[in-house]
This record gives structure tokens, sequence and C-alpha cells, in this order.
């Protein structure tokens, strides 16, 4: 799994400079650039607005006395702000696709299944570490001993 992800983000670069290429000789380098910093642009500008946002949402539950909400979904809208913003064609497109509501929703409800599938957290409103011994781990009794009070 892990291989693959390494590879994936050194394949990366390559996918896009082929992208950016091809896309450069249906419209010409010019409309390439200025379609390449729109997009990060709009990636940037993404960003911003969610940081924004969730600065707000951290200072009003602050001055209200209460705990922040959770579960507001604005991780995935960072993650297609992200997306977006670094330079590339493909990672525009996986970006422009998670600022789509539906596309979100599926993205979500699988993350969390796999998340769950891997046994170390659970997910209730928000990722917590599972407390209490793994499901297959060895219990051994024992008794804590303070030595700091002799």
């Amino acid at each position: 799994m892990r291989r693959g992800v390494v590879a994936a983000l050194l394949l990366l670069p390559v996918v896009e400079i082929a992208l950016a290429v091809t896309v450069s000789t249906w419209i010409g380098v010019g409309p390439t650039i200025i379609a390449l910093l729109g997009l990060s642009l709009v990636g940037v500008l993404v960003l911003r607005e969610t940081g924004r946002r969730g600065w707000q949402d951290l200072r009003l539950a602050a001055r209200d006395g209460v705990a922040p909400e959770s579960g507001s979904g604005r991780g995935l809208t960072m993650l297609a702000g992200f997306l977006l913003a670094v330079p590339g064609f493909l990672t525009a497109v996986l970006g422009l696709l998670l600022l789509l509501p539906p596309v979100r929703g599926v993205v979500r409800r699988r993350s969390r299944r796999w998340v769950e599938s891997r046994g170390a957290w659970q997910v209730t409103e928000q990722f917590t570490r599972r407390t209490g011994p793994a499901p297959s781990a060895t219990v051994v009794q024992g008794e804590v001993v303070d030595d700091s009070q002799s």
C-alpha cells in the first residue's frame, strides 16, 4: 500500500507535465498557463474561505463557551482547495470533483469505512483513538506501585 502511494506521488509530476503539454498543443501555451494559474487561484480562494469559516466558528464557540461544531465537512473542502492550488490539470479535476456535494458524500462514506476497517480508529462525530486493548491483544494483569513516596 505504501509503495503504491509513493509510486503515485513520484509519477504525479510526470503525469501533470504530460497533461499540460497535451493541453497546450490543443489550446496553446498562453491559455494553458492562464488556465493553470486560474485553477490555482481558485484553490487558494477555496482554502482561504474554508479556513476563514473554520476560524470564525472557533471564535464564536469560544465566545459562547461551547465546544466547536465537529463534522462540518471542511476537511474534504480543504483537500479540494489544496488539490486545486497544486498546479496541474489532474489534481485540478480531482479538486473540482471533490467540491461537488455528492462526490464528497461518497468519499466521506468510503473513507470512514476504510478507517474503521483498519481497526485502530473508531468514527463517531469525529475520529478518536480506540480505547482499550486491540481485539487480538494479550492482556496482562498487574499492579501499579508508586516508589516516589518512599
